[in-house]
């Protein structure tokens, strides 16, 4: 398929039900309560959010995707990034992991850090092309399942 050209933009407190929404249809995401999006949108100065839309029937834009990252001294963190099944690997997710990255170097962190379940092969992938390389483990890290994870960073240079 032909990838999709999405507008990206900061999170709103109004696009939260959507971000869930996405969130919740991918098992392998760890699920997060309405009230915590809510903290990370309007209390955390650390958090940046990132929503990915697109034009739907010529008309309306319709969010398709997010991405969620926090930065403190020279590490940004990515907690979670995903794309509606049904957009997915139109390059929507990669859209959204230039935009964290580009962020991440503007705001002067020198890294950038993620947790994946081991069994996520398809998101590993994913990470490696965009230069991540694993640099460690958590043990029972997930849970529904118990899964471990591996740590993978990547340089923003």
């Amino acid at each position: 398929m032909k990838a999709l050209q999405a507008r990206i933009r900061k999170v709103h407190k109004s696009d939260i039900d959507r971000v869930v929404d996405i969130e919740r249809s991918w098992h392998h995401l760890s699920h997060w309560s309405v009230d915590s999006y809510y903290r990370l949108i309007n209390e955390d100065s650390f958090t940046s959010s990132f929503v990915a839309e697109i034009e739907e029937d010529g008309r309306n834009m319709i969010i398709v995707g997010f991405v969620i990252f926090h930065i403190a001294a020279d590490v940004s963190e990515i907690y979670n990034i995903a794309v509606e099944s049904s957009y997915a690997r139109l390059g929507i997710g990669k859209q959204l992991m230039i935009a964290a990255i580009d962020e991440s170097r503007r705001r002067d962190a020198a890294r950038v850090v993620l947790e994946v379940r081991k069994s996520n092969a398809s998101a590993i992938n994913f990470y490696v092309n965009f230069g991540f390389r694993t640099v460690g483990e958590r043990k029972n890290y997930y849970s529904n399942p118990i899964e471990d994870a591996y740590v993978m960073e990547r340089e923003t240079d």
